[in-house]
């Protein structure tokens, strides 16, 4: 199951990383209005509301660049990983510089399982592969993307959770606990969520708002949701049975949201399939959602058929 979920993991990862070349939408004005299905929880945040976490808005300066304090991330079998100090690309956004150092007689590599940054979901991909007795200087970086759709742009806390797999087939050896980086911003840090916008469904402690359309993604179309997991257990979830105008489409979507964390989904739907249905412009939008367990791939429940209008 790990080396199946290691495989899958690598295809999402490639899949964000060309949906990252899309920017976030001009005209985010489409929000998603009530048509059955949920209601508008009219949550909409006061600039002086402070957020989730230990804080919201500080008074105290911010620092001009953010930083951490070199750290050991963790030690196993030989495999060492050290966070050196934050860097910035300007395509690839904020990374995090690591060493890794291979001690034992055997290649390796180290991948990441999930990135959390400000309590909130972030795609990233990384994996550094590591010769017998060598060293490799590596980078990961956390989604821009992801980050701007969270109004997220003061970094305060960053939670990754290594792996350590074997590079000829993939079986993992050895899972971290997470581990926790503080920046230089942490006091400062955006703990504000924007959860504005349609219900479309708030029980069993998972609660999924519907934001906006973004009708011109890198794939397509696209469907903005923010998801908060209070459920005591982690989370992924997917779609089914997504109709838009009446038509059937495929809606490409799967999200890992673990416990007491949030997520800024999309739901990205392929401008073939819309033109196949000679689909203009997205204004009715018809989906179930399918919530699993994040370790075991076990359905926890599906929601009934959630409608909604999109303009």
């Amino acid at each position: 199951m790990k080396k199946i979920k290691s495989a899958f993991m690598l295809l999402l990862a490639v899949i964000v990383a060309l949906s990252m070349v899309a920017c976030l939408p001009d005209d985010a004005d489409k929000e998603i209005v009530e048509n059955g299905g949920g209601e508008d929880d009219g949550n909409y945040p006061d600039e002086n509301e402070q957020g989730k976490g230990d804080g919201g808005e500080s008074s105290q300066p911010v620092p001009e660049k953010v930083t951490i304090t070199e750290a050991v991330c963790f030690s196993y079998g030989g495999i060492t990983v050290t966070a050196k100090e934050l860097t910035e690309n300007s395509m690839m956004g904020t990374g995090i510089k690591l060493l890794v150092e291979n001690s034992s007689e055997k290649d390796c590599s180290v991948g990441v399982e999930a990135v959390i940054v400000n309590n909130c979901m972030i795609n990233s991909f990384f994996s550094c592969s590591v010769a017998a007795g060598k060293k490799a200087n590596d980078t990961l970086y956390v989604s821009s993307y992801d980050l701007e759709a969270a109004g997220i742009s003061n970094i305060g806390q960053i939670e990754i959770y290594f792996y350590i797999y074997d590079p000829e087939n993939y079986t993992r050896t050895y899972e971290a606990e997470c581990v926790t980086l503080k920046t230089s911003y942490y006091e400062q840090m955006d703990t504000t969520v924007d959860d504005a916008g349609y219900t479309l469904y708030n029980q069993n402690g998972i609660k999924i708002v519907g934001k906006y359309v973004d009708e011109s993604t890198f794939w397509g179309s696209a469907v903005l949701l923010y998801i908060e997991n209070t459920s005591g257990q982690n989370i992924g979830i997917t779609c089914d049975d997504m109709s838009i105008n009446g038509y059937m489409v495929s809606g490409f979507f799967s999200e890992t949201v673990y416990d007491e964390k949030y997520a800024i989904g999309t739901i990205t739907i392929l401008s073939t399939d819309l033109e196949e249905n000679d689909i203009a412009s997205i204004d009715e939008v018809e989906l179930k959602f399918r919530i699993y367990d994040a370790d075991t791939y076990m359905t926890i429940f599906e929601t009934d058929a959630l409608s909604f209008q999109a303009k």
